[in-house]
């Protein structure tokens, strides 16, 4: 690069730009931080009242705390939770729970309700692969035997489907 004619060690850095850079990544923290909260509040609520409506806003405001900070894995894991657990919608459910699973490879917590969230699918060979992650990972001693429980479970599953198969096949 060749600097203009006279201008030669005059260049100047822009300092307001990133102090704006910092300010706005600040303030994205902060409210999703806040966002966070309100939705645990709605979720409370919804599960104290049964309400529905509560669920859906708790949703959206952990979806305004991703699209304010999209590496809060927390917010992620527990907007999974909600939706496998008191919305139902097991798919959504899986996508924030693997999207925690690539912020936080270790989460063991992420990896039993994803495993819970296939198992509603029917999608064993995935569940069975989550819970047995869960059994890696995870420390506390009555979620470890809940996740035995589930494989088992699960395998006397696929064992049975794969004898009805070979008896229908002969």
């Amino acid at each position: 690069m060749e600097w203009p004619a006279g201008k030669k060690g005059t260049a100047r850095i822009d300092v307001g730009d990133w102090k704006v850079q910092i300010l706005r990544h600040a303030w994205n923290w902060v409210a999703s931080r806040f966002y966070r909260r309100l939705a645990d509040t709605h979720r409370h609520f919804g599960n104290l009242y049964g309400d529905l409506e509560q669920h859906w806003a708790a949703i959206e405001n952990y979806t305004r705390a991703v699209t304010l900070d999209p590496t809060y894995a927390q917010v992620y894991y527990s907007r999974g939770v909600l939706y496998w657990r008191e919305i139902g919608n097991h798919y959504r459910a899986i996508q924030d729970l693997t999207r925690v699973l690539e912020l936080v490879p270790t989460w063991a917590e992420a990896y039993f309700n994803r495993g819970m969230a296939h198992k509603l699918r029917n999608e064993h060979e995935k569940a069975i692969a989550d819970f047995e992650c869960y059994l890696t990972y995870g420390k506390d001693p009555f979620w470890l035997e809940s996740a035995r429980r589930q494989l088992a479970e699960l395998r006397d599953e696929s064992e049975a489907g794969r004898e009805r198969k070979n008896a229908q096949g002969s």
